[in-house]
């Protein structure tokens, strides 16, 4: 009795690659709110936390020192669960800075979605798996402000909506 030829191999498709959480200076969207802050306490910064209008969050203002700016970074965090939802950094770069920090995050996550704005000099937009970061650079006070936005849609989309008081 002959021997049945052997099964033609199985096509393997490559592995889907994982891919880097969006992130910006050791900052990325739904990090611990005790990472950010131990984050910010590393590089001589504070961060100070208090509960928000709506119980389900906590707002949370500090700064830190940047190493190549002269001023600090201002920063806001709107935490869900113990974990940023949204992070806000602002700061006041020279125009070089900021082409550096854009050209570092496209090699680190990809081409940027550039986006024109009224007021807006320049906007760069990546989006992953429910996750945002924006870069946008604009003029402020006679110099160039960047605000750089860290945001995760799946912890802002898990609040649902308000709570309504109930009437007594």
């Amino acid at each position: 009795m002959p021997i049945p030829p052997a099964p033609p191999p199985v096509a393997v498709a490559p592995a889907a690659q994982k891919l880097p959480p969006l992130s910006f200076a050791g900052f990325r969207a739904a990090l611990p709110l005790a990472a950010a802050k131990d984050l910010i306490a590393a590089s001589g910064g504070k961060l100070e936390c208090k509960p928000s209008s709506d119980p389900r969050m906590r707002e949370c203002t500090g700064s830190m020192p940047f190493a190549t700016l002269d001023k600090p970074i201002e920063i806001l965090v709107s935490a869900v669960k113990d974990s940023a939802a949204v992070i806000i950094l602002t700061c006041y770069p020279t125009q070089a800075t900021v082409t550096g920090w854009v050209a570092a995050l496209t090699e680190d996550f990809g081409v940027p979605k550039n986006e024109s704005q009224p007021g807006v000099q320049g906007s760069w937009l990546w989006v992953r798996r429910g996750q945002m970061m924006r870069v946008v650079e604009r003029a402020s006070h006679g110099a160039l402000q960047a605000v750089i936005n860290l945001t995760d849609g799946p912890l802002l989309d898990g609040l649902g909506p308000p709570q309504r008081k109930k009437p007594d």
